[in-house]
């Protein structure tokens, strides 16, 4: 069956239409949510990095499956409680730790990493609504949270938790832009410069 060039160019047109209007739903589902930034609030600082090769911290891990820190997390959760930070929804994800963190009615997610022989912990903004839930499961972009009081009462819980360890040592706190632009050249002792 032969088609005439206006029915091929009609054919062609409604292809590209609807792969237009793919791209655009797509696009609508992942966008930014509204009000967040890769950006540290000024003066605080949302990653941390540590060493710590206690036996005990990897005791609970499984070298068959790509989960790491398993009762680090566990500890590092518990200190958080101990300093009056909620701790919900706790859980393995490749490669990390991951926990959610209420204070009153603000939320942040904790994420314990290790990276290159080093450990890494970083708060973050927490998706609270069904579309930024969809967005962070989609992209996996992850943000800075906005400051607050809250904020800054768990990065001090967390810094605390940390000086504290004994098996933990060489802390340095980086702001979640450098961190990810993999600029490591302006460490600081603590989460918060006055």
């Amino acid at each position: 069956m032969n088609h005439g060039p206006l029915e091929s160019l009609l054919t062609i047109g409604l292809i590209l239409g609807l792969m237009g209007g793919v791209v655009l739903v797509f696009r609508l589902l992942i966008r930014r949510p509204v009000g967040v930034s890769r950006s540290d609030p000024p003066s605080v600082r949302t990653v941390a990095a540590f060493t710590g090769h206690d036996a005990d911290f990897f005791a609970d891990d499984d070298e068959t499956r790509p989960y790491v820190g398993l009762r680090l997390f566990r500890m590092l959760c518990d200190g958080l409680v101990a300093r009056y930070v909620d701790i919900k929804n706790r859980g393995t994800i490749q490669f990390a730790q991951r926990a959610e963190c209420a204070l009153g009615e603000q939320r942040y997610t904790l994420v314990l990493e290790w990276l290159e022989s080093r450990w890494l912990v970083s708060v973050e903004w927490a998706a609270q609504t069904r579309a930024e839930r969809r967005h962070l499961a989609l992209t996996h972009e992850v943000y800075s949270p906005d400051d607050s009081p809250e904020l800054r009462r768990l990065l001090t819980a967390l810094d605390e938790w940390l000086h504290s360890h004994p098996g933990i040592s060489d802390v340095c706190w980086y702001r979640k832009e450098d961190w990810i632009a993999e600029n490591t050249s302006d460490p600081s002792a603590a989460p918060i410069r006055a």
